[in-house]
């Protein structure tokens, strides 16, 4: 591809084309358009906020957009490619498809927009482009909760507005299935409004593949009595037995309503990741002791691809458990060992895959899902190895929103992905803890960024991008910033309990040992307040001042550090949330995550002033504590308002619980988040009765 010569500034276009040639003469300024013009049998696509005003005419002048579907041999080959040229007071979008014609104008959409905010000119240029991997794919999840349905379609402009052209769609139980009715949880979509949403997006040219999970992962449907007989275990509600002919007929019924609400769609993601406990069962265990785990898996995979394909879907497939049963998947995940032990495991594993390559599905995908850098030996051998074999496959990212290298993983996936011609990435965003949606964007526009260029701008350059796309304006310091933001976070997931962190607190209660897989209770993990509160930290003991701050000196020097922060990044956050030209909002969710998350060092700094002899004790330490716990209760309930604006807080009375190990599976509403403050915080209380 030719050598990219960059706009000048503070033109900045994401994802980052791959071909620009500054061209002489006049540009075009921010209102210089007046019409629009379209030759050929082309209907007017889905435009911006800018472009979606301009009335249409019939040829073109000064001041026209002129859009163009043709075949040239100096358009890009892609349908997806585009070709827009800017000289004189004119432009003009070329490209061999409709797709094409959209991109090109969703890159003049963000320069029109550079032109006005900054109020200078678009210089005279060319602009040839097309995508590196042809499916780029971001993932919505809803297992633990479901945003208002406006913020579903919002969500769909915004991602075409970066050239995303997938979403998957992960139901389990939030979809209104109409063939087994008591799967879909109260609050589920409807499925008529689900093919509305599928309909909408593919005028912006995304297609919306639906995701349920099938032989793992299934609490959602086996926590209902109706289903327990398929269980592989009776007390565990994770697994569907494999060899029950009920389970595929539960299944497919699924599938049917996912594909219905999902018209047109091409693809039928069907889980299969992380299923422990099969093979266990009286159906199951003649097979898995003749012919081993793997055998049990591809026979699910086999049973549900070929009803996947007779209903005019291709499937796609989680490939871990393949892996896992070859004894090859250690070596895929970051960090985990050198290329001698990679090279030792692939060396008795591959084997074990190849003898029984002829029962994988030749038209499944197998997404080899990887968050790291993925320059693992062993992920890299994976991918080789379903090439070698003539097996499709695309790559998994994740649009991690507390991580300082999420972009730096995305770009290197991506980057391996293209050197080895792979049409596919997915950049997935799990709710396993809820996380607002707001902060996954980051990684989805990164996704965006590197699936189009993957040997575009650097991490760095990327952020500069993505600011002033997003919010219409750049943060000196915006790195440092975010990290103070993240140790706030951290502080608050960890300090205070005991040892780790709260997810930490939930898996010791709901991990029973000697079990292969969670265990699923199906009782709230904090019925059990006696062993819950032993999680917690300590409070002093009058007796001994100065022993608790002692026991507790590095988190409370990590405290202080949060809390001298706090003053400079509430005035940062405060300015974003007032000043920035778009999305404000996300700032609010910042602010309000901000502010709750430092209630856990403000609590501790005010506990240690108390820790003292009372005759030492400064007037005011207990009405600190006092004020520490107030800070709470406000801060609380403005995140719920925040949060509220975009999603649905609470689950209705009829919701049937769905407890496991993930942190947002607690509660039927946000206060799964605090429950470690409903237990101290009553503790704090009574403590302080006591030294008072």
């Amino acid at each position: 591809m030719t050598e990219i010569t960059d706009l000048p500034e503070p033109f900045l276009i994401v994802p980052q084309p791959k071909e620009i040639k500054l061209l002489p003469g006049n540009g075009l300024s921010f209102g210089a358009l007046e019409n629009l013009h379209i030759i050929g049998d082309l209907e007017r696509p889905v435009m911006g906020d800018i472009l979606s005003l301009l009335p249409a005419s019939n040829e073109s002048l000064t001041g026209t957009l002129t859009l163009r579907l043709a075949e040239s041999s100096e358009l890009p080959k892609s349908f997806e490619g585009y070709l827009l040229t800017i000289t004189n007071g004119a432009v003009e979008i070329a490209a061999r498809g409709e797709a094409g014609i959209f991109y090109g104008c969703q890159t003049l959409e963000q320069l029109m927009e550079d032109s006005r905010d900054f109020n200078v000119p678009i210089p005279a240029s060319r602009i040839k482009d097309e995508p590196s991997l042809p499916y780029r794919a971001v993932h919505i999840d809803v297992k633990h909760h479901l945003d208002h349905m406006n913020i579903y379609y919002e969500s769909i402009d915004r991602l075409a507005r970066y050239k995303i052209n997938g979403i998957i769609f992960e139901f389990e139980d939030k979809l209104r299935y109409e063939l087994q009715p008591l799967v879909g949880a109260p609050e589920s979509i409807n499925i008529n409004e689900m093919a509305a949403l599928t309909d909408y997006a593919r005028r912006r040219h995304i297609e919306i593949t639906p995701l349920v999970q099938g032989l793992g992962h299934a609490t959602f449907i086996l926590k209902h009595d109706q289903y327990t007989h398929l269980r592989e275990l009776p007390e565990n509600r994770w697994a569907f037995c494999p060899m029950d002919e009920e389970t595929y007929e539960v299944l497919f019924d699924l599938y049917r309503d996912a594909i219905k609400a999902t018209p047109g769609s091409r693809y039928l993601h069907i889980g299969g990741d992380e299923i422990g406990n099969i093979g266990l069962c009286h159906r199951c265990r003649p097979t898995a002791e003749k012919d081993g785990l793997l055998s049990l898996n591809l026979y699910w995979l086999t049973r549900v691809s070929d009803f996947v394909k007779d209903n005019g879907r291709i499937p796609i497939f989680w490939d871990d458990m393949p892996l896992k049963a070859a004894g090859v998947y250690e070596s895929t995940e970051t960090g985990h060992m050198d290329r001698k032990k990679a090279e030792e495991d692939w060396e008795t594993g591959r084997p074990i895959l190849d003898q029984m390559i002829a029962d994988f599905p030749e038209e499944c995908i197998y997404m080899r899902w990887n968050y790291g850098m993925a320059r693992e030996p062993g992920n890299i051998m994976a991918l080789d190895w379903y090439q070698d074999n003539g097996l499709k496959t695309m790559i998994a990212t994740l649009a991690n929103p507390t991580s300082t290298t999420v972009v730096s993983a995305i770009r290197s996936f991506v980057q391996l992905a293209a050197q080895k011609g792979i049409s596919g990435n997915l950049c997935t965003a799990w709710d396993d803890d809820s996380p607002h949606m707001e902060s996954f964007w980051r990684g989805y526009i990164a996704s965006a960024e590197y699936s189009w260029s993957p040997d575009g701008r650097t991490v760095e350059e990327f952020y500069q991008a993505y600011l002033q796309r997003e919010f219409g304006k750049g943060l000196p310091g915006y790195q440092e910033f975010k990290q103070q933001l993240w140790n706030a976070e951290l502080f608050w997931l960890k300090s205070l309990n005991k040892q780790g962190s709260r997810v930490d607190l939930e898996n010791a209660l709901l991990i029973l040992p000697g079990l292969a897989h969670w265990f699923t209770p199906d009782t709230k993990m904090d019925q059990d307040e006696d062993s819950f509160r032993t999680l917690l930290i300590d409070l002093p003991d009058a007796v001994e001042p100065g022993k608790w701050s002692r026991q507790y000196d590095d988190r409370l020097r990590l405290a202080r550090t949060i809390m001298d922060d706090h003053q400079s990044v509430s005035g940062i956050l405060t300015g974003l949330r007032e000043e920035t030209n778009r999305n404000r909002y996300h700032w609010e969710v910042l602010e309000a995550l901000y502010h709750f998350h430092i209630t856990a060092p403000r609590l501790l700094l005010a506990i240690e002033q108390c820790d003292q002899e009372e005759s030492k004790r400064s007037p005011g330490a207990t009405d600190q504590v006092r004020k520490a716990l107030d800070e709470f209760t406000r801060a609380w309930k403005n995140m719920e308002r925040v949060y509220a604006k975009t999603r649905f807080i609470e689950y209705s009375q009829s919701f049937k619980p769905d407890r496991y190990f993930h942190f947002a599976s607690q509660r039927e509403d946000m206060t799964w988040m605090i429950q470690v403050e409903e237990h101290l915080h009553p503790m704090v209380k009574k403590w302080m009765e006591e030294i008072n």
